[in-house]
């Protein structure tokens, strides 16, 4: 953390003040444990639950006497087991892939409990922020999707990742 004149500050321990957004959502207080290394160093240890969304989560700090610190990082996929998923809307009318359209795919049928959110490419593919397909654990999936300006899917597609 620094200063005005971007002169570290050290002392400040866990009182550093820590806000999380995850893949552009609203910025929220981390629970992360915060501790000083030392000369205004700080380390922050996220919650598996502030780092399991695929995509960008953002993080600002600050702290007395400081200047707000931000950093931006990007999840790539949620552990090492994980299958990239090739997942293709398409129109159900025209049989033509599906461009722009935002997918997210969930654990439950009511789509509460999102794990991967991304916009389908000019092939109907889902991607995320980075150009990657879903990497998704074996087991079953609840995919929505929504075109900009129209409703969301009301029926999920279900999908079983082997």
């Amino acid at each position: 953390m620094v200063d005005g004149n971007y002169t570290e500050v050290p002392g400040l321990g866990a009182a550093v003040n820590m806000f999380i957004s995850k893949n552009g959502g609203v910025f929220n207080p981390s629970a992360a444990v915060r501790s000083e290394i030392g000369n205004g160093w700080y380390t922050a240890l996220l919650p598996a639950a502030e780092c399991d969304t695929i995509g960008p989560v953002s993080i600002y700090m600050t702290g007395a006497g400081c200047i707000q610190q931000n950093t931006e990082y990007v999840v790539q996929q949620r552990n090492v087991n994980c299958h990239s998923f090739p997942y293709t809307l398409i129109n159900s009318v025209t049989l033509l892939p599906v461009e722009s359209a935002k997918i997210w795919i969930t654990t439950d049928l009511a789509g509460l409990n999102t794990i991967w959110n991304g916009f389908t490419d000019v092939f109907g593919i889902a991607r995320d922020n980075g150009g990657y397909l879903p990497c998704l654990d074996s087991g079953v999936y609840f995919f929505f999707a929504k075109k900009s300006g129209g409703q969301a899917n009301a029926f999920p597609d279900i999908e079983n990742v082997p």
